[in-house]
């Protein structure tokens, strides 16, 4: 009677310590997969690839991030401000977002309109303002959250000419 006790009192200390070490090891990979899911820093990041390079970073606050309907009502607007980062032949320093889309969900940009007051663009403070203008993909507007998928065109203001194209992807969400 003692040795089943005894071999009982064995069986279960080895499935303590097994449980144990798994749930040691699943906190372990708890501990490493948010690192791991952060690392890429997709959100409130903008890159930029083709002719002009680069990556902006928005720090998301009551200051930098503003986003509601449009004045006339009809259509949205989001402002990101005072980005921070390197757009290779473009400049480092701060850079602003500018966003109209015209519905909750995803808009479309099938073409180019420089002349509307309502173009989504990025522009640097630097002097002369930069700026990089749609010319085509699409932005899907949630409020306080978003992304762009979008080719740009270089843009100096003051000057006639566009130049060189770019195709700037990314995300944000003001509530980070």
């Amino acid at each position: 009677m003692f040795d089943s006790l005894k071999s009982h009192g064995y069986q279960t200390r080895n499935r303590v310590t097994v449980l144990a070490a798994g749930m040691v090891l699943f906190a372990g990979a708890a501990l490493i997969c948010p690192t791991a899911a952060g690392a890429s820093g997709s959100t409130n990041t903008f890159t930029f690839t083709g002719t002009y390079s680069g990556t902006l970073k928005l720090t998301p606050s009551n200051l930098n991030c503003m986003f509601g309907k449009t004045y006339s009502g009809k259509g949205f607007l989001v402002s990101l401000s005072h980005m921070t980062g390197t757009i290779t032949g473009a400049g480092k320093g701060k850079w602003t977002m500018t966003a109209y889309p015209l519905k909750k969900g995803t808009t479309t940009v099938a073409k180019a309109n420089v002349q509307s007051l309502t173009e989504s663009s990025f522009q640097s403070n630097a002097f002369p303002i930069i700026s990089f203008l749609e010319t085509s993909g699409s932005i899907t507007y949630e409020g306080s959250k978003g992304s762009i998928d979008m080719k740009v065109e270089f843009h100096q203001v003051g000057s006639q000419t566009y130049t060189g194209t770019s195709t700037v992807t990314g995300s944000w969400n003001c509530n980070d």
